[in-house]
């Protein structure tokens, strides 16, 4: 999981972050905070990395949250959820907030355990969250099925033998059909945060997949390189088989 937290007071970032790195250290998950104190800093991370959570503040010194919310939900094709987290306590505020789509509403000073478990809740609404239980029980997307119990992958009924990264690499591009996914993203989920490698060694781990498990359009997939960003699955077209 990779949180994102947009507010330009550190000791609030601070706080924020202890807050929602407990219960995750508390429950050995793994867990990576990414914290801005600007629009511009937030928004070029955003376009590099891939968030599964958004905070935001709504007063910001070269711009404000609610921008930022709107941005996001427009730039974005499968925005993260968003939580507003402000001093803001007008009901006009709040509206105007859920209206362009923020997930929650926290008010400053906030109380750590309700901002964790709002957080928790917010990921489990998202897209990924759901689609990430379904896939606890039993994945089939076309002719690949996982066997999640096992960690394995089914082609046509056929097993595929894989390596452990290139399972955990399967895993999540069929759990995010359609979302772009940042090359560290990838990374952080398939090798760990402590874990460094050459560019290519990414490359190479999609190369493998798209021959074992058939990942071209004559077989219903496509998986698209995004310059400068990472990797998306998607079902190809008719057109293209």
């Amino acid at each position: 999981m990779h949180i994102a937290i947009l507010d330009d007071d550190p000791a609030m970032r601070e706080q924020a972050h202890q807050a929602l790195a407990d219960p995750w250290r508390q429950q050995n998950l793994s867990l990576k905070i990414s914290t801005f104190s600007q629009v511009s800093e937030f928004t070029a991370a955003a376009m590099r990395d891939t968030f599964d959570l958004a905070i935001l503040d709504w007063e910001l010194p070269d711009g404000n949250g609610l921008n930022v919310l709107r941005w996001l939900r427009s730039y974005l094709d499968t925005p993260p959820p968003i939580i507003m987290l402000t001093v803001r306590t007008g009901e006009q505020d709040v509206v105007a907030a859920l209206a362009s789509g923020a997930d929650d509403f926290v008010n400053k000073p906030f109380r750590p355990r309700e901002l964790a478990a709002r957080a928790m809740v917010a990921m489990r609404r998202g897209k990924n969250g759901a689609r990430e239980r379904d896939a606890e029980n039993n994945l089939t997307l076309g002719n690949i099925r996982f066997d999640t119990q096992r960690q394995c992958i089914y082609r046509d009924d056929h097993p595929v033998k894989l390596t452990y990264q290139e399972y955990r690499l399967a895993f999540l591009l069929f759990t995010h059909i359609g979302k772009p996914l940042a090359r560290s993203y990838l990374y952080d989920y398939v090798w760990g945060r402590d874990e460094r490698f050459s560019s290519r060694t990414l490359d190479v781990h999609i190369y493998r997949l798209r021959q074992k498990l058939g990942l071209t359009p004559d077989h219903g997939w496509r998986v698209n390189a995004i310059y400068g960003y990472g990797y998306r699955l998607q079902e190809a077209l008719e057109s293209e088989a």
